[in-house]
């Protein structure tokens, strides 16, 4: 469907221009009418029933990624068999435009842009699974106001979990820049990028667009050097690229952070006989190196194989079309060219392709468990978080997706009799039409009083909460087992404990232990105590600290510190058994993050969600950053997920792509939500009066 401006696409997204059309789609500028922005929205059509599920799969992979040098897919929706991406619009100039405006660039601005789009590539061949962008090019690199090179559109994005054999689906190569795997029966990967990759770097450093590698594949074609075209190139620029170009993937480097680093590397070369190699028309064989890196699986000899195959195949077919030509020529000759009145042209355009409100925000006292605790949220906002109102209209026989991996969320709800607020789990799934849903709504504990916070163990196995003790001196975390059974009190302490987080190892159980008050100031340290009740420690000596989680592989604790009223993040580490308590973010004294709480460690990733308060207000955020070192957090990037102002308590998916809070917006009820990474599309799961909130999504059990 051509879309022409001023159509209002799926209630929303206002049609302003087309910014460009290809073979299955466009991509149009778009005003979004709910955030009050512009955006770039991509159509893509394929007729295919099945389309539609791997067309979620990819989006809701897209919409995960945050990182500066990518743009944001912020929605995605089907209508039809039109199938849509909503990005951040990135204006100005792309590469292409400019390549072809003033010819070769600087080695300073080209080697400026390899480091950021490599580390973008590098950030998304982490993933798990890895994705793939299959269609690098200087046209689809865009350059902002800042100067800073952004890859854009993602409409045949992949991830190496999905299908990746590319003769049906790979409409998106560009000749020149396209490996050679891409055009016939070969795997695509991160091998595929990287050659991309570098074939866009020769181009802007030469003006000149590589030798399409289908012409190199038959020997019809070498590719030049790039000292030879320009000569003021370092060698171990030129070899590099070469390298990444080479027609078999095993030849190439073994990832974008090697060949970012021989970039870097004054001292790399390639000897005589691997430049011919990577240069000669029609070369074979290679080193034996796994194609994809140790990026897309360990069976390195089962994908050898296929790229054996693939080359076999290649030269097989270009014989047989060969033959095939000269058979139809003869035939048309021996008929007189009288058949060709009968054929029927094919139709090409078919290709398929409160307890817990704020429990802590550590600025108060955790509210007490009784039925009479009155919470006033803050007048919700408009939400646009709404699903979209145009369904997809095929139909499919297709099983529900569980979300997140586990697609089990345990959480505490006075859903069950006389309303106590109980803990239970949910199932959540996802329908063949992309709808998500929660069912199969089970309740673990019977006993007499509220609970809150269930935390799995890493293990899946058993869970922490909080409850009074038996002595009602105040509140204590217990254990029991994944159904509820052998409730166990860890920790019998004289004054409230909340908070728990279990140790990645699953041997301990940190929490905040409300000690005493200062005055009206309340007084919370960190302690942590084995999962069986023994061997309780203290670990805050000369901070008020609360709110503790830890890194998936146990190197830092990140917690929230309370200093003159402010609360912000500090951090430990298990180098000295997170007995130093340092400061988090290098950027400022107290860090730029705001008043925070409730800070929740990724799964998988270099990333974490915090609830950021501004005074009655609280919305989720997302944090993303380079690395983290003694010294604290380094390169941070922040994303705002909600915006409805009543919003606390993210908890991930064990897939790192769905988060799990609590929310307020719908009136006085606390209800679960489930939004992606991106922040939407954002799901009431509950959607009951009553409390339901602190969801805990339960890690994937392997067999």
């Amino acid at each position: 469907m051509d879309l022409q401006p001023e159509t209002i696409l799926n209630e929303r997204y206002r049609i302003i221009d087309k910014l460009g059309q290809g073979g299955m789609g466009a991509v149009y500028l778009a005003h979004d009418l709910t955030l009050e922005t512009r955006v770039a929205v991509k159509s893509n059509f394929n007729p295919q029933p099945e389309s539609v599920a791997q067309f979620l799969q990819e989006a809701q992979l897209l919409a995960a990624l945050h990182h500066g040098n990518l743009p944001r897919v912020t929605d995605y929706f089907v209508i039809g068999k039109e199938q849509y991406l909503v990005m951040d619009y990135i204006p100005g100039e792309d590469l292409g435009q400019r390549l072809e405006r003033i010819g070769p660039q600087p080695l300073e601005s080209v080697m400026a842009w390899a480091t950021q789009l490599g580390g973008a590539l590098a950030y998304m061949h982490r993933q798990d699974p890895p994705v793939t962008h299959r269609d690098i090019k200087p046209a689809n690199i865009k350059l902002t106001a800042e100067g800073q090179a952004v890859l854009v559109d993602f409409g045949i994005a992949k991830a190496a979990s999905v299908e990746a054999l590319t003769a049906a689906g790979a409409t998106g190569y560009t000749p020149g820049y396209a490996p050679p795997e891409q055009y016939g029966q070969g795997r695509t990967g991160p091998f595929s990028d990287q050659f991309s990759f570098a074939a866009t770097l020769y181009a802007l450093l030469t003006g000149v667009k590589p030798a399409d590698s289908i012409q190199r594949v038959l020997g019809k074609a070498d590719l030049i050097p790039i000292r030879d075209l320009n000569p003021g190139i370092p060698p171990n620029i030129n070899d590099a690229i070469l390298k990444a170009m080479a027609q078999q993937p095993g030849m190439r480097f073994r990832s974008i952070g090697q060949f970012n680093a021989a970039l870097e590397n004054s001292a790399f070369s390639l000897d005589i006989k691997e430049l011919h190699a990577v240069t000669d028309g029609g070369a074979k064989g290679g080193p034996d190196i796994p194609l994809n890196g140790g990026l897309l699986d360990a069976d390195h000899e089962e994908e050898r194989r296929k790229t054996r195959q693939f080359w076999i195949a290649l030269g097989i077919s270009t014989g047989v079309i060969g033959l095939l030509i000269i058979g139809a020529v003869l035939l048309l000759v021996f008929l007189n060219g009288n058949f060709l009145n009968n054929v029927s042209k094919a139709d090409l355009s078919a290709t398929p392709t409160a307890l817990h409100e704020a429990t802590h925000t550590v600025a108060g006292v955790l509210p007490a468990l009784t039925d009479t605790a009155t919470i006033i949220p803050p007048t919700p906002t408009a939400s646009s978080t709404a699903a979209p109102t145009n369904a997809p209209t095929f139909t499919s026989t297709l099983e529900p997706e569980l979300l997140g991996e586990s697609g089990l969320i345990a959480f505490v709800s006075d859903r069950g009799e006389g309303g106590v607020i109980q803990i239970w789990t949910m199932r959540v799934s996802r329908d063949p039409q992309g709808e998500v849903q929660a069912d199969a709504f089970t309740q673990l504990t019977f006993s007499p009083g509220d609970k809150d916070q269930p935390v799995w163990s890493p293990d899946g196995s058993r869970m922490a909460f909080v409850a009074f003790g038996e002595e009602r001196t105040g509140l204590d975390i217990w254990v029991m087992n994944a159904d509820g059974s052998d409730p166990v009190n860890v920790t019998w302490g004289i004054g409230d404990e909340f908070d728990p987080a279990w140790t990645p190892d699953g041997e301990r159980i940190i929490f905040t232990h409300h000690y005493r008050d200062s005055g009206d100031r309340p007084v919370y340290a960190l302690d942590w105590v084995k999962a069986n009740g023994t061997e309780r420690e203290r670990l805050s000596e000369d901070f008020i600290e609360a709110d503790p989680t830890f890194s998936p592989d146990g190197s830092w604790l990140l917690y929230v510190i309370s200093a003159q009223s402010y609360h912000y993040f500090h951090f430990r580490g298990a180098y000295d058994d997170y007995q130093t308590p340092r400061g988090f973010d290098l950027r400022a004294i107290f860090g730029e993050f705001g008043e925070v709480s409730d800070p929740a460690w990724a799964p998988a990733g270099n990333q974490f969600a915090y609830t950021r308060h501004e005074g009655s207000r609280q919305n989720i955020i997302l944090v993303t950053y380079e690395s983290i070192q003694r010294n604290g957090l380094h390169h941070p990037d922040e994303y705002q997920l909600t915006e409805t102002n009543c919003d606390t308590d993210a908890s991930w998916s064990p897939d790192a792509r769905w988060l799990a809070f609590t929310s307020t917006r719908d009136g006085s009820d606390q209800e679960i939500y489930v939004m992606a990474t991106t922040g939407r599309p954002q799901v009431n799961l509950t959607n009951r009066p009553g409390v339901d909130r602190e969801p805990s999504w339960a890690p994937l059990i392997s067999e």
